[in-house]
């Protein structure tokens, strides 16, 4: 599913009436539909329910004049009041504004803040409603006696009104995710034929409540010059890029991972990579760690296995565990480089040269990602892919971008430098965003703020290991590893509470979220279910 900016939603709308695939009128009364029919479904039939329209003139108001008279249809109490005078209302809206008469419902024109205080005041209370104000192309401050319906639809959420956004609520920029000063909290916003990027990015995600997409009859995204470079993961479309197990598979065909690491103090970040490469379907796992460590190792270790090589005085590891490192790495499918490793002087030389010279596609992460922050050109040598997952304050050492730059243009600046380092690039957060050196990106819509402790980057790393072992290519592995973690994650805040699950219980959960995707992928192709209870 694509995930687009404003302009880029725009050119689609051009590219479909441009095209003779339908007129503008018939968009508008697609999208107002589909907003009723989202509320229908989400909520139960409006019958006798009251329900305030608040209409600005341009082409959004007019999306909200085609909802308020299929709701009035559906049997709703409806009022629509227009932020203006009607001759204001021109092109696909004033056809609509004239259906609307046509079908018996008026609109209240609001020409002061004190008619639109009479207008809400009007019924008491509202059951409904509907943000129809600005639409995507708004930027900046509500003014005016925008900014007034702004404030009434804020009074009306804190007083217990459903607040249904129409594409995107009123102060939310589309593009970047930046409120205005007030912005409209929705409970429920539709949005028309793609998502837009500020119903994904902070702190604008925090004020679309929940999202519908509703499907207007766009052009096909191909049949529009220049490209769409992002793309929202869905669980269809990671169901695809996982291969299904053969009936004949052994655990040298379904993935081979090694994973490199591990210091005094930091043995469960390896733990936690190593295992969650076996839960993700890696059928042979082992872990490279200090010989002093191994026993602790072989301790928290049962499925994998762990492999003594040369360490420093520290107990971390030394340069001289690269031939034996190297000659397992050519016997795997995948490395892991960076878990608990440390951020000694020759633990970062080792990281480089076992980045050269890898025979395999591998995850840099942690302290792998740090041995090349004084070098970060150097991070794309070698022949071997490479996927890298830093959290911001580790994207910072990289580019030499500042943590709050690099979140103010979050999707643009993972790819950006995916594209100059020439390998793919995890950008870690909310959300987390994976982009590919061809330009492609993909923004992540699972996880949640429960994952918000130590040791999450240590599976997601194993999970993305496991997928490359697995035979998937770098860039599909770690947007489908990412999803997958996530959605573990979301299994685990489910079934055990928002609040206080580990590292290791998402860990547990890939099976089950595994499943999960499987089971989307089966329900879109119309494969039979057979009954499964939810993972406990």
């Amino acid at each position: 599913m694509l995930l687009l900016a404003a302009e880029e939603m725009r050119r689609l709308d051009r590219a479909t009436v441009e095209g003779g695939h339908c007129s503008g009128p018939d968009l508008m009364e697609r999208a107002g539909a589909g907003v009723a029919a989202a509320m229908e479904r989400r909520y139960g039939s409006p019958l006798a329910l009251r329900v305030l329209v608040l209409c600005g003139t341009g082409n959004n108001g007019g999306d909200g004049l085609v909802a308020a008279r299929h709701l009035r249809a559906r049997g709703a109490d409806v009022t629509v009041g227009l932020l203006g005078p009607l001759d204001r209302v021109q092109g696909d809206a004033l056809v609509h504004l004239e259906r609307m008469r046509t079908a018996g419902l008026a609109a209240h024109p609001l020409l002061s803040e004190e008619d639109l205080a009479l207008l809400v005041a009007s019924r008491e209370p509202w059951d409904f409603a509907l943000d129809a104000v600005l639409g995507t192309g708004a930027r900046g401050e509500p003014e005016a006696l925008a900014a007034t319906a702004v404030q009434a639809l804020r009074e009306l959420d804190e007083a217990g009104t459903r607040v249904v956004a129409v594409d995107l609520p009123t102060g939310v920029n589309a593009d970047t995710g930046e409120i205005a000063r007030r912005a409209v909290r929705a409970d429920l916003t539709v949005t028309f034929g793609h998502p837009k990027r500020g119903h994904y990015l902070y702190p604008g995600r925090a004020f679309a409540g929940d999202l519908e997409v509703v499907d207007i009859g766009l052009v096909d995204a191909d049949c529009v010059p220049r490209g769409f470079p992002f793309s929202l993961a869905t669980p269809v479309e990671m169901d695809a890029l996982v291969p299904p197990r053969d009936p004949r598979a052994h655990k040298g065909s379904v993935g081979r991972v090694l994973v490199v690491g591990g210091s005094p103090g930091l043995t469960g970040a390896v733990t936690l990579a190593a295992r969650a490469a076996s839960r993700a379907g890696a059928g042979y796992v082992q872990a490279a760690v200090p010989a002093g460590l191994n026993d602790i190792l072989e301790a928290k270790l049962t499925e994998e296995m762990t492999i003594p090589v040369p360490e420093t005085p520290q107990r971390t590891l030394a340069l001289a565990a690269l031939t034996p490192v190297l000659a397992r790495a050519a016997e795997v499918d995948a490395l892991v480089l960076g878990s608990g490793l440390s951020r000694g002087r020759e633990c970062a030389e080792l990281v480089r040269q076992l980045a050269a010279r890898s025979p395999v596609p591998f995850v840099l992460d942690a302290d792998g990602l740090n041995a090349f922050a004084a070098a970060a050109e150097s991070v794309a040598a070698g022949a071997a892919p490479r996927v890298l997952t830093p959290h911001l304050g580790e994207m910072a050492c990289l580019t030499g971008e500042s943590p709050a730059a690099l979140e103010s243009r979050r999707l643009d600046a993972c790819r950006e430098w995916a594209m100059r380092w020439g390998c793919v690039v995890v950008l870690k957060g909310a959300p987390t965003v994976t982009a590919s050196p061809d330009g492609r990106a993909t923004v992540n819509p699972t996880g949640n703020p429960g994952m918000a402790t130590a040791g999450m980057g240590d599976v997601l790393s194993g999970v993305i290991a496991a997928l490359l072992a697995r035979g998937l290519a770098p860039y599909d592995a770690a947007r489908a590893g990412v999803f997958v973690h996530g959605l573990a994650g979301d299994l685990c805040a489910r079934d055990r509470g928002a609040v206080g699950f580990t590292a290791g219980d998402v860990a547990g959960m890939l099976p089950a979220a595994l499943r999960e995707l499987e089971r989307a992928g089966d329900a879109s192709r119309g494969a039979p279910q057979t009954e499964r209870r939810p993972p406990r």
